[in-house]
């Protein structure tokens, strides 16, 4: 703290000697560390007096330093250390405001913290520091632009928090208000009614002045939405619709909508606390809940109305009147500037009374968005814009938000109207239908920064999903989910080997990128950063799907399946008659990416929608086979193979083996849920699966060349032979895959025994596939073909997935009990050296298998082994026989003694 004064006293930059400048530089560090100290250290700041000092010291620190860069006083400094310093004020700050509201204030405190944080000049400052600071920045940084981003949108998303904080804080100590008057006017007798009625004064006087501290907020923040900002020279001109994109300042208008949508999901995040907290809450509380919500009414329409605005003015086409809504219709062709502002009163004032008159949504096709936008948007253009729009989602998101839960607080009223009738949800939902669809269409790897902005469009589709209410129609969920699956199947095909549905193993991708590394895969940081964006892409998208199909009606749900199931038969959307799901050549055959994220979404709606709902029922067989069909289509020894140098540009297609993988593991969660009724032929081919996928798995080369068919190759040289890929089998996939399929059978024979009863033949086909795998390499086989063969610790992971089947045979003893011969004289005569290699089993892999053959040996009976006896005749596998009985005795029977 004393430091800190001491550097608010001192002057901060200025023009120092180069023998001097490290000293300069000593003290960015020296604050910078004490902000970070001081911001996250638990209890520093448990002296109200001293919180407070140090909020204030950093408040006259955020000032010296954007005083320091307004007059260019940066001579002996970088002014992109003073950026940095000032980002880590803002931080601190944001920091020790959180904090201070986790913990509910004592009076004093509150009040004090009330008058330096919540009045008109504070909440100006914040706004208006961070527009000066985005200004200068543009000159400041010069071509660092990826470094420019991340300060910048960092500042912009610190400032945002610290009015979500204040608002939630001031909020929740209104809405506690009539909560503790409620608890007092019932708990308190006549002795303590004194000393309580001035505790009660004093709790309403501080519960005003946090309302009038929101009002405030709220009045200051409504101030900004009078104009669009923009870049005109001229103090007084006219600016036509269609040039209004170009001339926005867009760093003023990002920072107003981040503001906006602090506050509004401060106050979203107040009331759903209040609610969740108190879930009984009587006609009274709503009552108080509902009228404290009456405060910003007017503020939250007005703020709606500017995003409509900003939507139409900015994003939306105006030329071609054939394809906008008919709000855009009734824009004028031009609008005033005025001192820098884009003056939309008139628009402002008429606004409503256009939205009464087309309230319903249409489903038609969205609204026309300016040519090109989101694509260059996607390719990393215009930054700014493009966090604006995430913004502008943002805050119609807490929008939505909040008139659902105002509608919870007013849902004893039978006068209340519908709180949503008056949202213009047509254009906001054409438009961030129009972005996913954008991003299947990408050619190559998004932007860095394309998840964090469509992050905003997501979120407002979350909203859309966590309130029925809003009586979407068929027609308009299904271009929804269409949307998330199209966006999907783009990542999927994006992440090629790597993709994987959303339980897999964390860091499964790592592992699989460290094995192609000593493989000759050259695993650049780029490579990394890559697959990092797209894994935090899809996994929103899927947050997003998931959202949105958890509460949806039977008539949404409907939609939903019946998206996926065309998605998984491969038809076309827009084509009939053109399937997607290909044979291919020899080795193997294709997919679309729409097909790969049927596959995925089918799974979010598994794990998010019961199970007993009949509309589900329905389109299990229908749904199972689709995925049978998928993995009769791509199998080829070629899924288990990957490209041994990275790709220049991403595929056609998605990776067939790790769609394989993705379909074994879907039809295992169908196979595992009683409500679902799968047909018996699926469960015959279930237990088929393994051979299916693992049959001539020991004759696979540990690296081979495959030439490129010409719908492969994106640039094909007329007159050339065709081009030629080398791959390498991917071993971190096989073990996966070899998981997979031991799973399956397992899943198998636990919720399907009376099925698996009738193709007890076909069960063991499979586990003699799968049991083959494991046998011992063939030195020459090795050497001189150059076959592949796992290593000791892959092949010790496939045992204890292959154990798990015996395990479960033993469980299903009704059914196995007259079979389990059979399987224990596979893997004797495996173990024996008369396997299709007879290299026989390892020692480590059968004292891994141990437990899974003594499981067998207990549900044998006399007759079983007497027949064994006969069967293996004389030789090696008899003495196994015998071998395995004598330790089985000895390890593993109960002989009815502790």
């Amino acid at each position: 703290m004393e430091i800190l004064n001491k550097l608010n006293n001192k002057k901060l930059v200025g023009t120092y000697p180069d023998s001097t400048q490290a000293h300069g530089v000593d003290k960015y560090r020296i604050c910078e560390n004490l902000l970070n100290f001081c911001s996250t250290v638990p209890g520093f700041h448990s002296n109200s007096k001293s919180f407070l000092q140090l909020i204030t010291y950093i408040l006259h620190l955020e000032r010296l330093l954007l005083l320091t860069l307004l007059s260019r006083r940066y001579e002996s400094c970088n002014p992109i250390e003073l950026i940095r310093l000032f980002i880590c004020c803002r931080r601190a700050m944001q920091n020790l405001v959180l904090k201070f509201g986790k913990e509910y204030p004592k009076s004093k405190q509150y009040s004090t913290f009330s008058e330096l944080l919540g009045n008109s000049y504070s909440l100006i400052w914040l706004l208006r520091s961070v527009q000066e600071i985005i200004g200068l920045s543009h000159e400041i940084f010069g071509e660092h632009t990826d470094q420019k981003k991340n300060t910048l949108f960092s500042l912009v998303d610190k400032t945002s928090e610290i009015f979500s904080t204040l608002a939630n804080m001031n909020s929740k100590f209104c809405l506690l208000g009539p909560k503790k008057q409620t608890g007092s006017s019932l708990k308190h007798t006549a002795r303590e009614s004194d000393t309580s009625e001035h505790d009660d004064q004093a709790f309403d006087t501080l519960e005003n002045s946090a309302l009038e501290h929101v009002k405030t907020m709220a009045e200051q923040l409504e101030k900004t939405t009078v104009g669009i900002p923009v870049t005109a020279k001229d103090r007084n001109c006219v600016i036509k619709i269609e040039n209004s994109y170009d001339n926005v300042c867009w760093d003023k208008l990002l920072c107003t909508m981040s503001c906006i949508g602090g506050f509004l999901w401060g106050l979203v995040s107040a009331f759903e606390s209040i609610i969740k907290d108190y879930p009984t809450a009587s006609s009274e509380e709503k009552k108080l809940m509902l009228h404290y919500a009456s405060n910003f009414s007017r503020s939250i329409a007005k703020f709606e109305t500017f995003v409509d605005i900003c939507l139409h003015v900015l994003f939306m086409e105006n030329k071609d009147f054939g394809s906008i809504d008919l709000i855009s219709g009734h824009l004028p062709q031009e609008l005033d500037c005025e001192n820098g502002f884009l003056n939309i009163e008139v628009v402002m004032d008429g606004w409503t009374m256009h939205q009464l008159k087309d309230n319903k949504l249409q489903s038609d096709g969205p609204p026309g968005m300016k040519r090109s936008l989101l694509k260059n948007l996607l390719d990393g253009e215009g930054p700014f814009v493009a966090f604006t729009l995430r913004e502008l989602y943002s805050v119609s998101a807490a929008i939505v938000k909040l008139k659902g839960l105002i509608s919870f607080s007013g849902d004893f009223s039978t006068k209340a109207c519908n709180p949503f009738q008056h949202l213009s949800l047509n254009p906001m939902v054409g438009t961030a239908c129009n972005s996913l669809q954008k991003i299947a269409d990408m050619s190559d790897w998004p932007d860095m920064f394309s998840p964090v902005w469509i992050d905003g469009i997501l979120r407002y589709l979350d909203v859309l999903g966590t309130f029925p209410e809003l009586n979407l129609s068929k027609e308009l969920h299904a271009q929804i989910v269409n949307a998330h699956v199209s966006a999907t199947g783009k990542c999927i095909l994006l992440q090629g080997k790597s993709a994987t549905l959303p339980t897999h193993e964390v860091g499964s991708s790592t592992k699989t990128l460290h094995l192609q590394n000593t493989s000759g895969y050259v695993v650049t940081k780029n490579i990394i950063d890559r697959q990092n964006r797209l894994n935090s892409l899809i996994s929103r998208l899927r947050l997003s799907m998931r959202n949105v199909v958890s509460l949806a009606s039977n008539m949404h749900l409907s939609a939903t399946l019946q998206v996926i199931e065309r998605a998984l038969v491969g038809v076309n959307q827009y084509s009939h008659s053109i399937y997607e799901v290909k044979t291919g050549t020899s080795d193997g055959g294709t997919v679309s990416s729409d097909v790969a994220a049927g596959i995925d979404c089918l799974y979010l709606v598994l794990g998010s929608v019961p199970g007993n709902k009949r509309v589900f029922q329905r389109t299990v067989p229908s749904l199972v086979g689709a995925l049978f069909n998928i993995v009769l289509h791509l199998h080829s020894p070629l899924i288990f193979y990957i490209e041994k140098l990275p790709p220049l540009c991403p595929d056609l297609h998605p990776d067939a083996g790790a769609i394989v993988l993705m379909c074994v593991e879907v039809i295992t969660s169908f196979v595992g849920r009683h409500t679902f009724q799968i047909d018996s032929c699926h469960v015959s081919q279930c237990l088929h699966l393994p051979v299916t996928l693992f049959k001539g798995f020991k004759h696979l080369l540990a690296d081979r060349s495959v030439s490129c068919s010409s719908e492969n190759i994106r640039e094909q040289i007329a007159g050339q032979p065709l081009a030629s890929k080398e791959y390498i089998l991917d071993r971190q996939f096989s073990v996966d895959m070899y998981a997979a399929c031991c799973k399956l059978l397992c899943t198998v024979l636990r919720h399907q025994q009376s099925e698996v009863g009738q193709c007890v033949s076909v069960l063991e086909d499979s586990v003699n596939i799968l049991l083959s795998c494991l046998e011992s390499a063939d030195s020459k086989m090795v050497s001189m073909a150059g076959c592949f063969t796992r290593n000791k610790e892959e092949a010790l992971k496939c045992a204890s997935f292959f154990r798990r089947i015996y395990e479960e045979m033993c469980h299903q003893k009704t059914i196995m009990e007259h079979h389990s011969m059979h399987f224990l004289a596979g893997y004797i005569s495996m173990f024996s050296g008369l396997g299709p290699f007879q290299t026989g089993i390892t020692r480590e892999i059968d004292e891994a298998l141990r437990p899974g053959l003594y499981s067998l040996i207990d549900i044998c009976q006399e007759i079983d082994f007497q027949q064994l006896h006969t069967c293996l005749g004389e030789g090696p596998c008899r003495t196994t026989l015998a071998n395995l009985v004598h330790d089985y005795k000895l390890h593993f029977q109960y002989q009815g003694k502790i």
